[in-house]
């Protein structure tokens, strides 16, 4: 009797203090949301987990060398305001695959509208989705592409060894010493059995417990009113209550060590395993709306804190017209940027000096469109374009593992944008075109790829320093400059008409402190008939 005393007191003392932690947790978090809502996300992501819905759905319109060109991983970072691993990972693959219809992006305007419009709703789903959380390498997309997914074998023993430590418990009343004994012995082979069965499920295990806070995640959402209880949702209904859920959010660590002693002791996440894993496969597709509808949800608030924390942004305008139609464009990661204005209406050649802002300009450009068929907003006062592939080819690097060259990795990556033109309407930016080789030929195969470009239903914009193909090709041209002073150089990174007329090479080894013997050899070089 005693025994049963003392252990009701420890039960009470626990839940106290689980409860009062819980509380104060909650009152952090929604303070945390509140506070940062608008602002630049702070946080250090783990790419290599967020990659693996996209990796695994596989595809993606936008292919791996204009990602990197584009530094959209960066990009990614500046927008990923998402409470939860599924609203990161869905907003991963959304920047990856744009659309060329507005059905889509509508659909998603209007949600993140909704959001702007209903400050009280826009929290409360944040609220619900942070509980949700995140969790590295939770296993959700292996369980939605059914990627090596094993069953665990003697689902009756589990059954048994579970029921045990109630039989000792009842024991314990009667004599204490032997129900004492009982437990322990019961609780040291459950602890056996249970670290087993953890490297049998080690991969689909994590993604069982977030399947649980998934569950109670919609559930919630259903409940505010923000989303319908539709099918999918009732398949899993009837097995939320029992759902190893992740404690994530406001949980403590006082909280997660008893929730462990309890799945341990009675086997909870082990006996439930099996069913839980048939019943997502036997209804994968219901599942996987169900990823998206959460993703949709916690992306489109995200897109909402992105447009606030911007200086200005605008919605995208969609039209016919093989051109790009902007009024004070910016870069989203530069925070205190240059705007341009501009409407290029055919293949454009940009020239300038080094450092004057030409590969900053196209890839504003590039990223915007991709931002407009993704997550329908642009940093601009006015974007227009047509739907159209972006693909670039700019940041190229020697292979050295593949034992290519600088010039083979930049032909194949020109290569690549040839054949994609014959399969969508694109939009291409090309940055220093054919650079790894000598001058005469560089020219030549430039004119040659450009004017080939030229005669397809694409836009193509490049920049480059060789002069020479602004009198050869039939493109507009465009330039940045700078202005020399005693003092030095500087840029106003303002987009001119015509061809650049200046160079300022030499003038930069001169203002970064070169010996004054270079630079009087250089200029005599350089400008000697």
């Amino acid at each position: 009797m005693e025994f049963a005393i003392l252990s009701a007191i420890i039960i009470a003392i626990v839940t106290v203090m689980i409860i009062w932690d819980k509380v104060q947790r909650n009152k952090n978090l929604k303070a945390r949301l509140q506070n940062n809502f608008g602002k630049i996300p702070d946080q250090e992501l783990n790419l290599n987990t967020i990659k693996k819905y996209k990796t695994l759905k596989g595809g993606g319109m936008i292919d791996e060398i204009t990602w990197h060109d584009l530094d959209m991983d960066k990009v990614f970072t500046r927008i990923n305001a998402c409470q939860s691993s599924v609203g990161e990972e869905y907003l991963y693959d959304c920047l990856h695959n744009p659309q060329f219809s507005e059905d889509t992006l509508q659909k998603r305007e209007e949600r993140i509208d909704f959001f702007a419009k209903n400050e009280e709703a826009r929290f409360q789903a944040q609220l619900a989705l942070a509980r949700l959380g995140k969790d590295d390498f939770n296993g959700i997309a292996l369980l939605i592409f059914g990627e090596n997914v094993r069953l665990l074998p003697y689902s009756l023993m589990y059954k048994i060894l579970a029921f045990m430590p109630i039989v000792f418990a009842v024991t314990s009343v009667f004599s204490l010493l032997a129900g004492a004994i009982g437990l322990l012995l019961s609780f040291i082979v459950n602890l056996i059995v249970h670290h087993k069965s953890m490297a049998v499920m080690e991969t689909e295990y994590p993604a069982i417990s977030y399947f649980g806070a998934m569950m109670v995640c919609y559930k919630r959402l259903i409940n505010l009113g923000h989303l319908d209880e539709g099918l999918e949702y009732k398949i899993f209904k009837k097995v939320i209550s029992k759902a190893p859920v992740k404690k994530a959010g406001t949980s403590s660590d006082l909280a997660d060590a008893v929730w462990q002693y309890f799945t341990v002791m009675f086997l909870y996440d082990v006996r439930h395993y099996n069913k839980f894993i048939t019943l997502i496969m036997q209804n994968n597709d219901d599942f996987h709306k169900i990823y998206r509808t959460l993703g949709e949800t916690d992306m489109a608030i995200a897109v909402l804190n992105f447009r606030k924390s911007l200086p200005a942004f605008c919605l995208p305008q969609f039209n016919n017209e093989n051109a790009l139609d902007f009024e004070e464009i910016f870069h989203p990661l530069i925070t205190e940027p240059v705007t341009n204005t501009q409407k290029i209406e055919r293949d454009s050649l940009i020239t300038g000096s080094n450092a004057s802002g030409k590969s900053t300009f196209i890839k504003t450009l590039a990223i915007n469109g991709i931002l407009a068929q993704t997550i329908y907003t642009c940093t601009a006062k006015r974007f227009a374009t047509r739907f159209s592939l972006v693909i670039t080819s700019m940041a190229m690097r020697d292979d050295i593992l593949a034992g290519e060259s600088y010039f083979i990795v930049e032909i194949k990556s020109l290569k690549r944008i040839l054949t994609a033109i014959e399969n969508h309407p694109c939009t291409c930016y090309i940055d220093e075109i054919l650079r790894g080789t000598n001058t005469t030929e560089r020219v030549a195969a430039s004119a040659a790829i450009l004017q080939f470009l030229n005669k397809k239903d694409i836009l193509c914009i490049a920049a480059t320093h060789d002069i020479e193909l602004t009198r050869i090709l039939p493109h507009k041209n465009y330039h940045f400059c700078e202005t020399v002073t005693d003092g030095g150089i500087t840029f106003d990174y303002k987009l001119k008409q015509g061809a650049s007329k200046t160079r300022n090479a030499i003038k930069l080894l001169e203002a970064m402190g070169f010996e004054p013997e270079i630079v009087e050899n250089a200029n005599r070089l350089a400008y000697t008939e």
